[in-house]
C-alpha cells in the first residue's frame, strides 16, 4: 500500500514526519534551515494558488 508524504492545501502543506526528521538528519541537524525551506515551499504553493 502506497503512503502519502505530501499534501498541499491552498494554504498548507501537510508533510510526513519521517521526511521532516530526514530533511533535518540530512541537514547535520539544523532544523532551522529545514524550516526555512519548508516555508519557501508553501510561498510557492501560495504563489500559484494565487495566480489562478
Amino acid at each position: 500500500m502506497s503512503k502519502k508524504r505530501l499534501v498541499v492545501y491552498d494554504d498548507q502543506l501537510l508533510v510526513d514526519l519521517d521526511l521532516i526528521f530526514k530533511a533535518i538528519r540530512d541537514e547535520g541537524g539544523d532544523w532551522q534551515k529545514v524550516e526555512k525551506e519548508m516555508r519557501e515551499w508553501l510561498g510557492m504553493v501560495q504563489g500559484m494558488v494565487e495566480s489562478e
